[in-house]
């Protein structure tokens, strides 16, 4: 897989259903590339931990409340990370064109450039390895995410675009 191209934009986002292997995909390809990760599973997480006293957090426990904040911090670390001229991963599930255009935004008001790479992984597949986490998404969560799926085009405007195939 050539990524090469990928290698001098400032903002690489990493996308695809739950169960996809973005987490996999992001090390594996851009692991020692000096790249800064963000990623909102992470930062919802921190926040819940953080405001309950290190009570743990768990996928039952997302409040669709949070998300907005989860949002501008997430927001708020890549534009500190780009000020600061260092490259981004975004690892989400963006599965539609309106959650991709955040990050597409963020590098057009900051003058920089943003890729994506979609990983196009069958539905079978990402809830087979959704069952084997620690703490599984609801099933139902990844259905519905897989119904409304629009895959990434280049009239989205990303300076590269990819569509992995995963397995």
């Amino acid at each position: 897989m050539d990524l090469t191209k990928f290698g001098n934009l400032d903002i690489v986002l990493v996308c695809g259903l739950p169960g996809s292997g973005k987490a996999q995909f992001s090390r594996a390809f851009f692991g020692a590339s000096g790249r800064r990760r963000v990623n909102r599973w992470e930062i919802r997480r921190m926040l819940y931990e953080m405001t309950t006293f290190g009570e743990p957090w768990s996928e039952e426990r997302y409040s669709t409340v949070d998300e907005v904040l989860v949002k501008h911090v997430e927001r708020k670390i890549i534009e500190h990370l780009l000020q600061n001229r260092l490259s981004v991963l975004a690892e989400n599930t963006c599965i539609s064109v309106a959650s991709r255009k955040t990050y597409l935004s963020i590098a057009r008001q900051m003058h920089r450039t943003a890729g994506v790479v979609f990983l196009d992984t069958p539905v079978a597949t990402c809830l087979e390895r959704n069952r084997a986490r620690e703490d599984p998404v609801p099933e139902r969560v990844i259905a519905e995410l897989a119904a409304a799926l629009e895959r990434p085009d280049a009239g989205e405007g990303f300076d590269q675009l990819m569509i992995a195939s995963g397995h």
